[in-house]
């Protein structure tokens, strides 16, 4: 069952948060207004560069001390986006930012070929108080997080995103991060969005942003894509759908071994497409047929340059034959009917 506004209280991202407080009516806190922005658009409206997010993004978490090489091995095989966050206990910025900068240097690509984008996490390693006022906690974050992912190619740093890493514990934290944060947009920062967001969140937040149209709107949400979260995250992808959001989704594989393994339909897509594993059939379909932006943290060569193969390799295939654009509809078709949307 999806949480209701009522149930709001209780819910409580995976090992972000603690449960939240009292939230106030949304009338009992003054609404802020800002100039009009390019990221500023209606809820129907594309978020008009996000066509440059690539399908299949490389996540960074737990590399730890690999972190640099394993990003400049990364976009040396293809990858042309790269997701990190300013939180030390499961990522290294910097060194995301050092392999980067390796592979611009050695003119594998320019800053304007890749779409980076990292995240702030409210935590105790973020901790805020009323000496360290949450705006003075996000200014800081963000300050780094430019130097962090600067390239010598391109100054001053801009981010493709921030995403705030999960919901702040109450609504008026929430309302002062959005606020502060558009203070950045569109130069030092280009879209903003969540992270490990409930549905029913998006719906208060939602309500925030009907009261002050002059803000922007949440351009992408990164949630985790299995069946155990909110039964494939439906509510949040269609509420992605009908707001104009990209979706992006984590543990896409390494959540979902259980369903690509022994799902009749994933063993079909690979002997169809001939591809080299099943991994990269169950990509095809979630990545290409439903359109969700994968995050793909994969520390080998020969499983990277498989997994980015995969889209070229399903547009050759239908093109192939009348038949096969068939096929894949119906394959797609399953696999929506299996996880909704």
């Amino acid at each position: 069952m999806f949480p209701t506004k009522s149930s709001f209280s209780s819910l409580k991202p995976p090992t972000l948060l603690t449960p939240n407080r009292f939230v106030p009516p949304l009338h009992s806190f003054p609404i802020h207004r800002h100039p009009r922005t390019l990221a500023t658009m209606s809820t129907s409206e594309p978020p008009p560069s996000l066509p440059k997010m690539p399908s299949l993004i490389y996540g960074t978490a737990w590399k730890k001390d690999r972190t640099a090489d394993l990003v400049y091995e990364a976009i040396k095989a293809g990858f042309r986006g790269i997701d990190t966050a300013a939180m030390k206990r499961h990522y290294d910025e910097a060194l995301v930012g050092e392999g980067i900068r390796r592979a611009i240097s050695e003119g594998i690509v320019s800053r304007n070929d890749l779409w980076i984008q990292t995240k702030y996490t409210p935590s105790p390693s973020t901790h805020y108080t009323s000496t360290n006022p949450l705006t003075t906690s996000l200014t800081t974050s963000i300050a780094s997080s430019l130097s962090n992912l600067s390239t010598p190619d391109h100054q001053p740093p801009y981010l493709d995103a921030l995403i705030l890493h999960s919901p702040f514990e109450t609504l008026p934290e929430n309302i002062t991060a959005w606020t502060h944060l558009t203070s950045y947009l569109p130069n030092q920062i280009r879209h903003l969005g969540y992270s490990n967001v409930p549905p029913d969140f998006l719906d208060i937040f939602d309500e925030f942003l009907d009261l002050n149209s002059s803000l922007p709107r949440v351009s992408l949400i990164q949630n985790r894509f299995t069946a155990g979260m909110y039964n494939w995250d439906i509510e949040t992808r269609r509420w992605c759908k009908g707001n104009g959001a990209v979706y992006q989704g984590f543990w896409v594989l390494t959540g979902n071994v259980d369903v690509w393994r022994h799902a009749k339909v994933v063993r079909e897509v690979k002997e169809g497409l001939g591809l080299g594993s099943l991994e990269e059939a169950w990509l095809a379909v979630v990545m290409v047929g439903m359109g969700v932006r994968v995050l793909d943290g994969t520390t080998k060569g020969e499983h990277m340059r498989g997994d980015l193969g995969v889209g070229e390799r399903v547009r050759e295939w239908r093109g192939e034959r009348e038949e096969n654009e068939r096929k894949w509809e119906r394959w797609v078709g399953e696999v929506r009917g299996l996880v909704g949307g």
